[in-house]
């Protein structure tokens, strides 16, 4: 197999060193592109930038625009040199404003191309765009032309500052200068928009609305201006454009219709810009200025200019159509060359492949069955074995409880081993009769009887196990379902149904156990209000030793596995259906008349384990002992213990030893008792750490950071024996840590000497705070619950109203938790300790003034001097008037 496994590794390094070697070591180069704006002059320019690259194939573009925004123009240049591109292609929003971004881009080695507009920076590589000022000129002659020598003219300018707007400002001037009988009365800067170019022709049309033209620095502000004149009824001024836009809406149409006088083509030409760019990254010779030759543009050849830019469209069209072919055809070229290279190496891959994976296939499921078989060969050997160990133990028991000398303790404490026994057995019969399903060794012993009556008895079984949880569990089936079937393994499929609902609901939740006649076939269902099974997890719900993660609470794995098996024995299925959250439904589908030979009569066909039923109703071992509380007679001389624990045979257990000189509280997780403690107060806790909704670890934390139950002393049970264990444990505030499986006689002794310890730690809530010495370091929840005691005493001993219910109100607790919490930390109850700290107070102004003994009986709260010199003579052994005989 590992020589296999290298000839594979050799023959992919083969494959993608072939690769690498049928790549072109061409070098690639990324251009950015910054325009200062967008429009369809933009569009054109970047359009024909694209379609210029389909002759220098290793060239990227990287388009930004900033919109007529200066900031941003020069944010995107930076973010383009940040990004380490070869060249940059920028037209400058104006003059000045860009020109330190240029500047710093050129000083870095990057080339800079300025296209359509120049900066006041010397610092470019090259410049290549149209003539502005020619532009501005040609159009100027022909307004002289137009007006024979003689109007008036308004100019709408583009964005001022912008060299295009200089330029061709000055190359007009140049022209009309030489005619004095033309004049310019009126010049606004519309920032190259149509819309602006409505405004600014508004303001123009009300100061001086005698003109015979307008001289728009592009055809869009000329077009904005005409529409802002035509609104208001003004027909008789011409218009003069430059661009000369071949374009839906652009110049050259207007001027075709009659619309401008006349505009100038400022050239694009995208091609050109690419083969500079190419020629500059290639290294190859350049002129550092490029100007690009436009032409007038009248009614005379606005047409012809129009088919000739139609025919352009129509071959550029062609162009990028041939080169989308090309491209495919060169892809087809490269990907057949390899495809032929690798053709054989591929076909022995994929063989190898396909025959290694199914080689592994069938390893990993011959060693998936060796290692079930071994699980269950184990299991069955050490079943076997557990059988007469657990007869042995059984029938005892069974006799011993039947013995009229036993105390109710005692007959609690076997009826609990009488269960688990039970429990052990019940698990040993389903491993057993899995390997004989396993084995093909199973065989179906049928009868004929009503379905329904039987369902009502496997239920009874679970009543009392759902009640105490507090799940309803009901019957849903018609009467007189007649069935032949193998009853036993009926009866153990409704078994392991129920048991597996009940272990997965939630306290409150409900069960529905219900059968129905479907055609020649019954269904059994039994579906739960519990947490449901991920989608993911439901097809293999069934297998053998699955359990859900993160969802199972005990058992082994089989008992939905036999469910399934004794269904397909009887020619039947089982199916789930389950929503994660919502609960889940199983389904068992079973012929009305199970196919076989071997039919007897019902009564010798049930042997249905009588123990089994009995034991599980049995779960409720004692109606007094699984009460929430123990009553007894003396019970407000005993201590309290809380017990916590997700399993009523260890809070059984534990309350029967226990329970003789404690009263017990139960819960049966770490919320409902922290609940519990914190409303009883009880003078210790034994929690187990393994359990739902909050496990003991968290509830130790959250007792020992409560002022409240920081006192309580805590007794950690669980079944994990390691020492990491173990130190979480006390990390979390656990004053003692047992494992399971405990013994009785140390847990006992645990809990006496927890408690007489804490006896042993008596705070002197009564002495005089002026003896307290005061100390820095951090306090516990139980030391500010004392501090905080012992102050709300000692600034009232004056008032002689001071009571427990003054105290309690004051720290924001019941009277009867107050209690409590001073009773477990000290064994005396508030008010001797209020009693005992006004003695101490008077005793010691005795010493220290001169003070006469009825001024010091009400400075300490006594109602009267003698009920004062009473309490006094029986805490000291003598009276205020007697010399204090301490030394």
């Amino acid at each position: 197999m590992k020589m296999k496994v290298g000839r594979l590794h050799l023959l992919y390094i083969a494959l993608i060193l072939l690769l690498c070697s049928c790549g072109k070591n061409e070098r690639r180069f990324t251009v950015g592109v910054s325009q200062c704006s967008e429009d369809i002059w933009r569009d054109k320019l970047n359009d024909e930038l694209v379609m210029g690259t389909y002759q220098y194939e290793n060239i990227d573009l990287k388009f930004a625009s900033a919109n007529d925004n200066d900031k941003l123009q020069k944010e995107q240049i930076k973010k383009f040199v940040d990004e380490g591109v070869d060249l940059l292609i920028v037209s400058p929003n104006q003059v000045h404003t860009v020109s330190s971004a240029i500047d710093e881009a050129y000083d870095k080695g990057i080339p800079v191309i300025l296209f359509d507009r120049k900066t006041d920076s010397e610092k470019y590589t090259a410049f290549i765009g149209a003539d502005n000022f020619e532009a501005g000129r040609a159009i100027g002659e022909f307004v002289v032309q137009q007006l024979n020598g003689n109007g008036q003219i308004a100019e709408i300018a583009g964005l001022e500052g912008s060299s295009p707007a200089i330029e061709r400002h000055k190359g007009f001037m140049d022209a009309i200068s030489k005619h004095p009988g033309i004049s310019i009365v009126n010049r606004k800067s519309a920032d190259w928009l149509k819309e602006r170019g409505q405004v600014m022709m508004d303001s123009i049309l009300n100061k001086t609305p005698d003109i015979d033209l307008i001289f728009a620095q592009n055809d869009r502000m000329a077009i904005g201006a005409l529409q802002a004149a035509e609104k208001r009824g003004i027909r008789n001024i011409q218009y003069v454009g430059i661009d000369a836009l071949p374009v839906p809406g652009g110049g050259l149409e207007n001027v075709r219709d009659g619309h401008l006088a006349a505009s100038y083509i400022y050239p694009t030409r995208g091609d050109l810009v690419m083969q500079l760019a190419a020629n500059i990254l290639e290294n190859k010779p350049f002129e550092r200025d490029n100007y690009l030759k436009g032409a007038l543009v009248t009614k005379n050849n606005a047409p012809v200019l129009l088919l000739q830019n139609e025919e352009l469209n129509k071959e550029r069209g062609r162009l990028a159509s041939l080169h989308g072919k090309v491209d495919n055809y060169l892809a087809q070229y490269n990907h057949q060359k390899v495809y032929l290279v690798l053709s054989g190496i591929i076909t022995f891959l994929l063989i190898g492949i396909v025959v290694y994976i199914y080689r592994t296939i069938v390893m990993k499921r011959q060693m998936e069955e060796e290692a079930t078989n071994a699980k269950l060969q184990f299991f069955t050997n050490i079943s076997h074995e557990l059988r007469t160990p657990l007869t042995l133990i059984a029938d005892p028991i069974d006799n011993i409880i039947r013995d009229d000398n036993l105390n109710k303790q005692q007959r609690n404490m076997l009826q609990i081993v009488s269960r688990n026994v039970n429990v052990l057995t019940r698990l040993v019969n389903e491993i057993l009769d899995f390997r004989k399903m396993q084995d093909k060794k199973m065989k179906l012993t049928l009868s004929d009887f009503e379905l329904t009556g039987y369902m009502q008895q496997w239920l009874n079984v679970f009543e009392a196990s759902a009640e105490r949880k507090k799940i309803k569990i009901e019957l849903n089936a018609p009467e007189n379902i007649s069935v032949r079937a193998d009853i036993y393994k009926v009866e153990r499929i409704c078994y392991n149904l129920l048991s597996n609902a009940l272990k997965y609901t939630n306290e409150g939740g409900r069960i529905v156990f219900a059968a129905k006649k479907v055609g020649d076939k019954v269904e059994i269902s039994v579906a739960d209000t519990g947490k449901g099974i991920p989608r993911n997890e439901t097809q293999h719900i069934f297998d053998r030793f699955y359990q859900v993660k993160g969802g199972s609470k005990g058992g082994t794995g089989i008992g939905l596995a036999i469910v399934k098996a004794f269904s397909e024995l009887q020619g039947g299925k089982a199916r789930v259906e389950s929503e994660e959250g919502k609960g889940a439904n199983f389904i068992i589908t079973l012929p009305q008349t199970v196919a076989g030979d071997n039919i007897v009569d019902v009564q010798e066909a049930y042997t249905l384990n009588e123990k089994a039923i009995e034991d599980n109703a049995a779960t409720n071992i004692s109606t007094e002992i699984m009460t929430d509380k123990i009553t007894t007679t003396d019970k407000g001389e005993k201590p309290s213990l809380l017990v916590i624990d997700d399993n009523a045979d260890i809070r059984a257990y534990v309350m029967t030893l226990l329970g003789d000189k404690y009263n017990i509280l139960q819960a049966a997780d770490g919320n409902e008792g922290l609940k519990k403690a914190i409303r009883e107060v009880p003078d210790i806790i034994v929690c187990d750490v393994m359990m739902p909704v909050m496990d003991g670890l968290e509830f130790c934390q959250r007792v020992k950071n409560d002022a409240l139950t920081s006192h309580i002393p805590v007794i950690l049970l669980t079944a994990k024996t390691l020492e990491e264990h173990r130190a979480a444990g006390y990390e979390f505030g656990a004053d003692a840590y047992l494992t399971k499986p405990f013994n009785g006689d140390v847990l006992k002794a645990r809990v006496k000497n927890l408690l007489d310890n804490r006896k042993l730690m008596k705070i002197a809530f009564g002495s005089d705070a002026s003896q307290q010495e005061e100390t820095t370091a951090p306090k516990s929840a139980e030391s500010q619950f004392v501090d905080k005691f012992r102050k709300v005493i000692q600034d009232n001993l004056g008032n002689s109203d001071l009571n427990v219910d003054r105290i309690s109100a004051d720290m924001g607790i019941s009277r009867a938790q107050l209690y409590r919490k001073i009773k477990s930390l000290t064994g005396t109850s508030p008010v001797d300790i209020i009693r005992e700290a006004r003695l101490k107070r008077a005793d010691r102004l005795l010493e220290t003034t001169d003070k006469s003994i009825s001024e010091i009986a009400y400075e300490v709260g006594f109602s009267s001097p003698s009920y004062f010199t009473k309490c006094y003579r029986e805490h000291f052994g003598r009276t205020p008037n007697e010399k204090n005989p301490r030394q």
